[in-house]
């Protein structure tokens, strides 16, 4: 993805508050607050600019520039607050990064191609969709790509055996599985079915033979 550039507007301390937050949305701004280094710098955001950003794919790993001011500060998104009636949004807090050390987010993981093992009938299961880490800027990505191609029936996929930088750290308790592909019952019922006759067929060879 290539850098995206937020454009925000500075803001006074005077400027807070439920009354001044009111006034900045119904003026079609977004409260923001740029969170770094102990300090928060406050700010409004264009509405409508950031909904397009938004929705252009931008995840919570996402490194964008935010111009505030004079100054350009590469952030990622730590939170959107949104209005649970109309999914409006409330605030946005952004978090500064500094190069060399390290954030902590979270990562979103996508997997690409079909299973083999869901071509013979298997049920594949994409169950960690993200997963958190600590990363330094340069090496941060928002999205985890992992090809299922030769994923066979009863194969898996585990944290452990994600592509991800070495100099990643991922915060999360075991080695849970990503991804799958398991036998369902079907599949079960035609292993037994295929089994049974072939045990049968066994048994008539046998009394063949004792004749």
């Amino acid at each position: 993805m290539e850098t995206i550039l937020v454009k925000a507007t500075p803001r006074s301390e005077q400027e807070t508050g439920k009354g001044a937050n009111h006034r900045l949305r119904a003026s079609g701004l977004i409260p923001i607050n740029v969170i770094g280094s102990g300090k928060s710098t406050l700010g409004s955001v264009n509405e409508k600019d950031m909904n397009k950003i938004i929705d252009s794919g931008i995840r919570q790993a996402t490194l964008l520039n935010l111009e505030l001011g004079s100054n350009t500060e590469r952030v990622f998104v730590k939170e959107i607050q949104r209005f649970p009636h109309t999914g409006q949004i409330r605030h946005i807090d952004f978090y500064k990064v500094v190069p060399g050390k390290k954030i902590t987010t979270s990562v979103a993981i996508e997997t690409t191609g079909v299973a083999k093992g869901s071509k013979l009938g298997g049920q594949f299961d994409h169950i960690v969709k993200q997963i958190k880490i600590k990363s330094i800027p340069e090496d941060l990505k928002d999205i985890i790509t992992v090809d299922i191609t030769d994923l066979d029936v009863g194969d898996m996929i585990k944290v452990s055996q994600l592509p991800v930088p070495k100099s990643w750290e991922i915060i999360v308790n075991g080695d849970p599985i990503v991804a799958s592909v398991m036998k369902t019952r079907a599949l079960l019922a035609q292993e037994k079915a295929d089994k049974d006759l072939a045990a049968g067929k066994s048994k008539e060879t046998g009394k063949k033979k004792g004749k």
